[in-house]
Parts: C-alpha cells; structure tokens; sequence
C-alpha cells in the first residue's frame, strides 16, 4: 500500500470496496485517474504528498460506480430534446402535451413524444391514430410507448413514414384501417424516419452524461442503433466522453464485426465494442413477448418472435464462432426458450469456455431455463425497476399475465440461489439504478426479494464481469479506476434508508463529475 505518488486523496469514509471479502476501508488514494491505495485515514494521509488534492467524505458510505448493464443512453438523451410524457398521469395529459409542441412546431415538421407508460393512466389504453389527429391535425405525431416496441402515429405522421397496412406491425381494424397503433419492425420504420441528425446526437449524449452523473453511474452498457458508435468515438477523440460506454451491436452490424475480425472487448477503457444484440421477442407491454401460453388480458394473443427459431440459431452460431458475445432480448417464456435453445446449439458446436453470453430481461423464465442458465454459464441481465414500476396485484404484470404467473416473473432471488450470474441495468425505465436497487429490496413476491448487498453487487460487481472488465471497475481495489459513488446515507447498516437515500457525489476517473451540495457536473 503506497500512496506517496497520490494526486489525489478521499478520507474519512466508510468504503465499500465489494471485494468477494467484504473489506471495508476508510480512505482511497488515486492518481491518474487509478486507484493506488485503500486503507486507513492515517496511513493514506500519511503517505500522501503535500500537493496533493484532499477530500473528506464526511463519514458517507461509498461504494464503486454504478454500472448500468442495458441501457438505450444514447437515445435516451435523444429523448430528452422530445416531449416527455413519462409522468402522466392520463393519456388526456398526454394529448395535451404533444398539442402544446405542435402549436411551438412549424407545420409540416414531425412531434415526437417519448416515454408514454399506458400501464399508467387511469384510462390505460394505446394512444390511437384518432386520438392524435383531434389534437394535431397539421403535424406529423409519433408518440412512443416507454417499452420502445410499440408506437402511436397519426395520419400526417403514417404518411410521412410511409406506413400502410403491409407494413409489418401496423395495426389494422376489421375493415382494413390503419389504427395508427405499430409494433416491433413498425417502431423502427417510424424511428428511421424521424431519426436525428448527428448534431441532436451530440447535443443527447452529453445530456445523458450529465443525467448518469447525477444518478451515481458511470459505466454503461448501451444497445445503439448502428451508427451510434461514432457518435461516441467522436466524444472519446475530443475528451468529451465522460463516462465508460459498452457498446453492444445490433444484429444487423454482425457481418460488418466478423469481416474485419473484431471481437469483444476491442476498444479503450472509455469505449469498448461490446457484444451483439439480438432481439428474438417483443414486450409484455406491447403484447408482443413471445409467450407459452395467451396473455391474460388478450386470450386470443401467445405474442411473438421476431425471428425464426432458424435465424436466431444461424445469427448466435456466428457470433459465438466470431468470439462475439450474445446479447439476446428474451422475455416471455417461450422467446426464453428459443433464445436459450440458440445459445446452447452454438456452444454445442463451438465450445467456449468464456463466452459470456447474456439474456437480456428474462422476466418469465420457467426454473429449467435457470437451471441450463448455470450449466453453461449465460448471465441474467435483468431490470428490477420494471418489478417497482409494474409488479403488485393492480400492476400491469397481473393485468398481462394473470396473478399465478406474474407472482414468478422477474425471481432475481431464485437465480442467485442457482448461483447463476445477475446483473442490473435499467433500460432506461427509468434510468436511476437505486430505484432499481430499492425496487429489488422491497419486490413484493419472495422470489424476487433481494439484500442490498446483493442489489448493489449486481449493479457493481457483477455488471463489470458481463463486459469482461473486472480488471477495470466494479469493485474499489487497487489498480482499477477511480469510479465511485458517495451515498447519503447507508443502506447496508439499515436497508429502510433506500427509501429516501440519495447520490451525493459522482466520482469519474478520481474526479469529481457531480456534487450534489453545489448541483456541480464536469459534463
């Protein structure tokens, strides 16, 4: 332990370093960016040089950087220039947001809304073509569900997209007519369409470093749209990319990553290329999540796979065979199924011993899927703040699955106890990784209830070895980065403080990027 080559010094804390043994420390020393030494106040201090910076933690608890392992972050700062209309609380307010936009945009220029959670108005129901044409009449108007797989557009919107009937995913009446109501391969005809040019990328990006910042994150795990990547490499080459980005390739890159023999992992510690997402079902949302049996709220619906079982075989046998790690959408059981069965035909005839390979959500595994999970070591990456948004007997996991199935969705408990691998991520609903802590914790069905200890572990810890970066972050040892979050107040000595607890500072690379008590950001 030395920290005489210190820049910089943070004392008088109680240190989380989440180390497999549980070491607690007092101070951190880092220099350039790196964590050289963990130990007492009087041996760090002691060992400092005099010129070097100093900053007492006043007795908070600290633990490592949280690292959010799915996310759209990109697009979450695109969002955030949108008309958000996520705290709505009916779709009448909805409607009269997207109004007031339109009445700000020149005619003839595209409205978008971002966010909308249906599941929570007291008039649930998809916001229709009908419903945006009364309010907007000379705007083309998308409005997108939270969920990202279903949209809501209006006359102006589908003709300036395009959409018709045959287009995969419009919803049609009875007679024929366009609801305005689109799903999966439909969301993303409207996305192509109202896409943002790179400067509106920029401009996001450094929103969703500022909004990271002030949650406590500083690593991501993003699932970007193909040219995304640039977008970040731009921010890297002038220093503006304040946080560490894991950047997983939609599927449609994969020939471009196996051509030119890339593998993940390639990268800096700032921006990695990451795995390969694959999307094999929809949402339980938007009804799309494929299903073993019907969805409770709609009988005559089982969802559906947005590939053939064929296709998703070919695509994860080409990136196990290219040392590219499966990033693979998968929530309803029957898409788990399909999603597993894929995994598993690929290592059958690549065997890797370090693959790596994740599904993503897994909100209604059956305990065979956990159980082949741990026999070839696929990680769950998983949201717990959709069990805080959506759980309960009036949540939309009853009204969509029926109480019997619903009190086993999501069983983070029942993985760990598998010994299966868990991670956290947020997929941006909404992006706050102690909600989603808090909403492990206090998860209303034993099968899902977690320690905090292991809530923060699965944000920390573990999220850092689902992108092959344990020697870089998660944990507060020395060698890795300076990445660490000050708390205030500590959940571990009293887990009912999650309640109100809060970031107070954003440590990045041994600077501080965010300082609650002078609302600072370095972003």
């Amino acid at each position: 332990m030395d920290a005489r080559c210190a820049d910089t010094v943070f004392y008088n804390g109680r240190i989380m370093t989440f180390e497999h043994e549980k070491k607690v420390v007092r101070a951190i020393a880092a220099a350039e960016g790196r964590i050289i030494a963990v130990g007492s106040d009087a041996d760090i201090r002691k060992s400092a040089p005099r010129g070097a910076d100093k900053l007492d933690l006043g007795g908070k608890t600290v633990v490592p950087g949280f690292i959010d392992s799915h996310t759209h972050f990109l697009q979450m700062g695109v969002d955030a220039l949108s008309v958000d209309l996520f705290s709505t609380k009916s779709m009448a307010e909805a409607l009269t947001l997207l109004e007031t936009a339109a009445n700000r945009t020149p005619e003839g220029e595209w409205v978008i809304g971002a966010n909308y959670r249906d599941s929570n108005w007291t008039d649930g129901r998809f916001i229709t073509r009908r419903d945006l044409d009364e309010i907007c009449p000379k705007h083309p108007v998308v409005a997108h569900r939270i969920c990202g797989h279903l949209s809501s557009v209006n006359s102006k919107g589908i003709d300036a997209a395009c959409i018709t009937a045959k287009t995969p995913g419009a919803a049609v009446t009875s007679t024929g007519e366009l609801t305005g109501v689109v799903t999966e391969a439909g969301v993303a005809v409207l996305r192509a369409a109202t896409a943002p040019n790179r400067q509106k990328k920029m401009k996001g990006l450094r929103i969703a470093i500022r909004k990271a910042h002030s949650l406590g994150v500083t690593s991501v795990q993003d699932n970007g749209a193909q040219g995304d990547f640039s977008i970040y490499r731009e921010a890297e080459l002038k220093n503006r990319l304040k946080i560490r980005v894991w950047f997983n390739t939609p599927s449609s890159g994969l020939d471009s990553l196996t051509s030119i023999g890339v593998t993940s992992g390639f990268g800096s510690d700032w921006l990695r290329l990451g795995g390969v997402k694959i999307f094999c079902d929809g949402a339980l949302g938007a009804r799309t999540a494929a299903l073993a049996e019907p969805f409770a709220d709609d009988p005559d619906n089982k969802g559906m796979l947005i590939h053939e079982r064929s296709k998703m075989e070919e695509l994860a046998q080409a990136a196990n065979d290219a040392g590219i790690q499966l990033v693979i959408h998968a929530i309803g059981d029957e898409g788990i199924e399909v999603a597993l069965s894929s995994i598993e035909s690929a290592l059958e005839r690549n065997k890797r011993k370090d693959h790596r390979h994740r599904i993503e959500h897994l909100e209604l595994p059956r305990q065979s899927h956990i159980d082949r999970m741990r026999k070839h070591k696929v990680i769950a990456s998983m949201q717990p703040n959709f069990v805080g948004e959506w759980s309960g007997i009036d949540g939309m996991y009853t009204e969509r699955l029926g109480p019997e199935r619903a009190c086993r969705n999501n069983p983070f408990k029942d993985i760990l106890r598998a010994k299966v691998r868990l991670v956290f991520g947020s997929d941006c609903m909404p992006f706050s990784p102690l909600y989603g802590i808090r909403s492990a914790v206090n998860a209303t069905y034993p099968c899902q209830r977690l320690t905090a200890d292991e809530a923060f572990h699965s944000y920390t810890r573990e999220a850092a070895f689902a992108s092959f970066e344990e020697h870089l972050k998660g944990t507060i040892s020395v060698g890795k980065a300076a990445d660490f979050v000050i708390l205030s107040d500590d959940p571990f000595k009293n887990e009912t403080a999650l309640d109100s607890i809060s970031v107070v500072k954003t440590v990045l690379a041994g600077e501080v990027v965010f300082d609650r008590s002078t609302r600072r950001g370095s972003s």
